[in-house]
């Protein structure tokens, strides 16, 4: 049948094929040889493989590897399937990935055929080109239902799944190859070509987990929000922007599945419309509490897990003795801390407060292998909050394979299940927010304990009176907020030392996190080397940056006569400089404070901007895409 749908002879093209290792492994290549055209496969070609690819089709991502083999083979087109082939989609001669509504517009354009369907979610670029364009729910079913209402010859999803009429009333992927191979042959111009002439919408589209019965409420809260636009309720909520610009909100049919869609003209703007209204979504899944201390909304409870952290430590204290550990920790000769992101920071305050008391030296490792140097005689925590960090559970593996001392820190997942090795699971009862980067109290006292169990630092008498310590220092936040609100609209630029440069890189990612602020850390005297010089230029200097010291009475009395000499260097520079509030006992309590006035810094910083300081839609959006 497609052999007979195919205007041979065709050119001399090279085509790139991917099919997923699914149900086109076989023919589409006796087809293509058939129809005399070169091609190359990717390593997924192949019908006997027990894995299948399973792919979304409408995330560029997807298709990474096709586009690059486009390139490196010099091809005219690359050719990519779903597994089940009903669905294809096209990389253009410069290995671009091509939208399916955009390779469907060229064949609609072609088509015997005065009306066009499609679902509410296909972009604008379908309206183009002159036909009557019906729109209707998402779904091949939908669209085959109403080609058969309106009488339409062509139909198609922007997952790139045509439907023609006179074949079957269902997708299929080798059909929708051949018209477009058709098109190439009678314009005699290259994919690329051919799509340059097409209106250029730039789209947004991701999803996140969502249980079915937050569906309604979610569409409430929209039509509430976007109650002065135009509303179209065909298949969830679609949102008239104006000027070609539209989001939809739509929930799965068949998943537990919320997504978000978005057109618009400009790229950045599609992104950032497309991420707030993701950001929109993921707030409505948790409860929310308003405060009345900032104009913001907290939709995940950050400002109660900062709350928490003093009952974060109690509850490390109260369980970390039961805990295991591994039975020659003491002898080892150096640790290693292996985390990701949140999981990381607690390593890092690690690494800094016990500089200069820990036996052996200490390397936090955000990466997915250990160092080269350790081994038997090493002393590996795998912390990850989650369980299911990939980088972490990696570098587990590596451990075991070298011999290493394992302590295992985790609150589930995989990691969990590693139940015969040394490990603190702990059930994290005072993280609300159930963020990684706001359960510190948990990572950096286990951390202690653990270190004092293995003898690597001296026995901590003092770790009891640290929960009631942290709750008296939140009776004292006043300063913290005056802060805040001075560093709105300013680049925060901390100078720190010796034993709070880890506490004070928690606060900064929490900054990055919570309040979506740029802010970066310099330790002294390093930064005295260099960065003085580095203040003159730009001149804008003064209106974007602020300086803040982090100085304190616990550091070497050397150390402590550059904090005044630094803060004149930078009044030169007519930069405001600001001192940060903290208190201790000692180095370990002054650390903790830190992270705790840390947090309500960027708490309260997210208030002063009117955000929310929960959801982290960039860093959600960059795991799924790496996945």
């Amino acid at each position: 049948m497609l052999k007979k749908l195919a205007d041979t002879p065709y050119s001399k093209w090279t085509v790139v094929v991917d099919t997923a290792n699914g149900t086109q492994s076989e023919i589409i290549f006796d087809l293509l040889d058939d129809l005399k055209i070169k091609y190359v496969k990717t390593g997924d070609c192949d019908i006997q493989s027990p894995y299948f690819v399973p792919r979304d089709t409408e995330v560029s991502s997807s298709f990474a590897e096709i586009s690059r083999q486009v390139v490196l083979n010099k091809a005219d087109l690359g050719i990519a399937f779903d597994v089940d082939g009903d669905r294809i989609i096209f990389i253009d001669d410069q290995g671009k990935y091509l939208p399916g509504d955009y390779s469907c517009t060229l064949i609609a354009k072609s088509e015997v055929t005065t009306s066009i369907v499609t679902p509410i979610s296909t972009s604008s670029v379908i309206d183009s080109i002159g036909k009557t364009v019906y729109r209707t729910p998402v779904g091949s079913t939908h669209v085959a239902a109403k080609m058969k209402e309106v009488g339409a010859k062509f139909g198609f999803e922007p997952n790139g799944g045509g439907i023609f009429a006179d074949i079957a009333y269902g997708r299929d992927g080798g059909v929708t190859l051949i018209k477009m191979l058709n098109i190439l042959k009678k314009s005699k111009k290259k994919l690329s070509g051919l799509i340059a002439e097409l209106p250029k919408y730039h789209l947004f589209r991701e999803k996140t987990d969502c249980p079915f019965d937050k569906f309604q409420q979610i569409y409430d809260t929209v039509r509430e929000k976007y109650s002065n636009s135009k509303i179209t309720d065909l298949d969830g909520i679609k949102v008239d922007l104006g000027q070609d610009e539209w989001i939809l909100f739509r929930g799965s049919g068949n998943a537990p599945e919320f997504r978000v869609f978005v057109q618009s003209s400009n790229v950045q703007r599609a992104q950032r419309l497309g991420q707030e209204g993701l950001s929109l979504v993921k707030s409505l899944l948790h409860r929310v509490r308003p405060y009345a201390s900032g104009s913001g909304t907290d939709s995940l409870n950050i400002l109660g897990s900062i709350q928490a952290l003093p009952d974060q430590c109690a509850q490390v204290i109260s369980e970390i003795a039961q805990a295991t550990v591994p039975s020659s920790c003491s002898l080892v000769n150096n640790i290693v801390i292996s985390g990701m992101g949140g999981s990381a920071l607690g390593g890092r305050v690690m690494a800094s407060l016990e500089r200069q008391t820990l036996r052996v030296p200490i390397a936090v490792s955000t990466e997915y292998h250990l160092p080269n140097f350790a081994n038997e005689k090493t002393l590996v925590v795998i912390s990850s909050y989650s369980g299911q960090t990939e980088e972490t559970l990696s570098a587990l593996a590596e451990a075991r394979a070298r011999g290493c001392q394992i302590f295992i820190l985790t609150a589930g997942g995989k990691l969990a299940e590693f139940t015969h090795l040394p490990h603190y699971i702990f059930n994290p009862l005072h993280n609300p927010s159930g963020q990684p980067r706001m359960s510190l109290g948990y990572e950096v006292t286990a951390m202690l304990a653990l270190l004092a169990r293995c003898q690597l630092i001296h026995p901590l008498k003092e770790l009891s009176r640290l929960p009631e310590f942290l709750r008296s220092r939140q009776n004292e936040v006043s300063s913290v907020q005056r802060l805040a609100s001075s560093l709105v609209n300013k680049i925060p630029v901390f100078l720190v030392s010796e034993h709070l440069k880890g506490a004070v890189h928690a606060m900064k990612n929490q900054l990055n996190e919570n309040a979506k602020t740029f802010a970066v850390v310099f330790d002294l005297p390093e930064a005295n080397h260099h960065l003085m010089e580095g203040l003159a230029h730009p001149q804008s200097n003064p209106d974007d940056l602020a300086v803040v010291l982090v100085d304190s009475p616990h550091y070497h009395p050397e150390v402590r006569k550059r904090y005044p000499l630094t803060r004149q260097v930078i009044a030169k520079h007519h930069i405001p400089v600001f001192d940060f509030p903290l208190a201790g006992p000692n180095p370990l309590f002054e650390a903790l404070d830190v992270i705790q006035s840390g947090a309500y810094l960027a708490y309260y910083l997210s208030q002063e901007y009117g955000i929310d300081p929960g959801p982290i839609p960039w860093v959600d959006w960059f795991k799924d895409e790496l996945h």
